[in-house]
């Protein structure tokens, strides 16, 4: 079975490629900051405010990309962002102090957002709904394996030679994104939106054009996932885990540090994700309605967060830490084709950045969350609670699924598949009829839209 096609393949590939190596300075900063902080002339409790800072200019800065995405295009952009990452991360070896640094860390965020939005736009316009899952599903493989590898360059380089020198080595590695974007990424203008039947009343009309419904549906359900899972969990697991067992865990035969296996399960997160993402969204495409496997996705989050609220054995906590990985690996996924789905033509870079923003909002309010509520609740009830707010985003995944049903999409440059014909609207049924009965042709239109593609017809 082939996993990508080449029309597929020839989008995917330099785009994730980029992307991934995008990450290098990003994810470093991460996993060596906190220990190297004199090397860039910061306090330690400065640490937090530059690991932070880029997600808060992202909070606007998504908005903004997503409307110069749908006015300017998207590739010239995503080349604008990576620039500017590389940029940011040489800055990292060159500045010294608080202010130059803080500059550098809000530079990234903003070459970020063009990258992030900019990327699951192109994807979005590149795919058909019936490959649209797995398109995404894809592209987030890339984006977990620069997660996954680039603190292991990072922390490695920068053992070896110096904090420094290893984020210039690591401003080279995404330069060689930057290459392969530049030379190998195609170029993938926003599709034109179909226009609506002229037979067809115009509150009817409104109704099948307007799918802002299904965006903030899904943006709300993103942003939950990521205030419980990138906000809540990941910035208490090593803490949850010192609270039960202290400094060293038994673990059958043997005892593990509690920072080993805290870090053991956040790679769970990229591992998972890698092979949630493809295996979701291809099934989403198969079932032709992608919300049935948005419910999964949080029932299984949903249990993830029971096992950790139990108070159980040891082993339940890397079991529901996995569980709740799962989850978001596959919802992310699903939810970014929903919004393809649901954005029509030039809109997806709006829509793409309201679902960015709405994750950025959740990664970063869910820490300080977490930490107030721990001031006078057990770490478990907080994760408990955390159950119940993935029940309230399946109440929003179970509204009826008309109103959330993948719609047609407009013909795409470069594919070499139409998608399946939507179904007749009921409105057309009774009028066909009527012409069918009376021996008539239907009238002749230039232009008729069926089924998401344009058909010429020629008298």
């Amino acid at each position: 079975m082939t996993l990508l096609t080449r029309r597929q393949g020839q989008l995917i590939l330099p785009l994730g490629a980029a992307l991934a190596l995008s990450l290098t300075g990003d994810s470093t900063m991460y996993a060596v900051l906190p220990n190297r902080y004199a090397a860039v002339g910061i306090g330690l409790g400065a640490v937090g405010v530059m690991l932070g800072v880029n997600r808060l200019i992202r909070i606007p800065g998504n908005l903004l990309a997503g409307a110069l995405n749908d006015r300017l295009g998207r590739r010239r952009l995503f080349l604008i962002g990576l620039s500017l990452g590389i940029l940011s991360t040489l800055s990292y070896s060159l500045v010294h102090g608080f202010g130059p640094l803080l500059a550098a860390r809000l530079l990234w965020g903003i070459a970020w957002a063009l990258i992030n939005v900019g990327g699951y736009t192109m994807v979005l316009d590149w795919s058909t709904e019936a490959d649209r899952g797995r398109m995404t599903g894809f592209y987030q493989v890339a984006y977990m394996v620069g997660l996954a590898f680039s603190p292991i360059l990072g922390g490695t380089l920068t053992d070896t030679l110096g904090f420094r020198p290893a984020m210039r080595i690591c401003a080279a590695v995404s330069t060689v994104g930057l290459g392969v974007a530049f030379f190998a990424l195609p170029n993938v203008p926003p599709p034109v939106p179909p226009s609506a039947p002229r037979s067809l009343p115009p509150s009817r009309s409104g109704k099948l054009r307007s799918p802002d419904r299904r965006i903030l549906q899904a943006g709300a359900i993103y942003l939950t996932l990521f205030f419980v899972s990138n906000g809540v969990l990941m910035s208490t697991i090593g803490r949850y885990l010192g609270e039960r067992w202290g400094e060293r865990i038994p673990l059958g035969g043997v005892t593990i540090g509690v920072s080993s296996l805290a870090g053991v399960m956040l790679a769970l997160r990229a591992s998972l994700g890698i092979l949630g993402g493809p295996a979701a969204g291809i099934l989403s495409d198969r079932l032709g309605n992608r919300w049935p496997v948005v419910r999964i996705g949080l029932l299984v989050g949903i249990g993830g967060f029971v096992l950790l609220a139990s108070k159980g054995a040891v082993w339940l906590v890397p079991l529901g830490v996995a569980l709740v990985s799962l989850s978001v690996g596959s919802l992310i996924a699903v939810l970014a084709a929903i919004v393809g789905d649901g954005s029509a033509g030039r809109r997806s870079g709006m829509a793409m950045g309201i679902m960015a923003t709405a994750g950025d909002i959740g990664s970063a309010t869910g820490p300080l969350a977490a930490y107030a509520l721990a001031s006078f609740l057990a770490l478990h009830q907080v994760y408990l609670l955390c159950a119940g707010l993935l029940m309230l985003a399946l109440l929003i995944g179970l509204i009826p699924g008309d109103a959330l049903r993948p719609a047609s999409p407009s013909p795409l440059p470069g594919a070499s598949h139409n998608p399946r014909p939507a179904a007749p609207d009921r409105a057309f049924t009774p009028q066909r009829r009527q012409v069918r009965r009376a021996g008539a042709n239907p009238p002749d239109r230039k232009d008729q839209t069926v089924g998401g593609t344009q058909k010429s017809h020629r008298r």
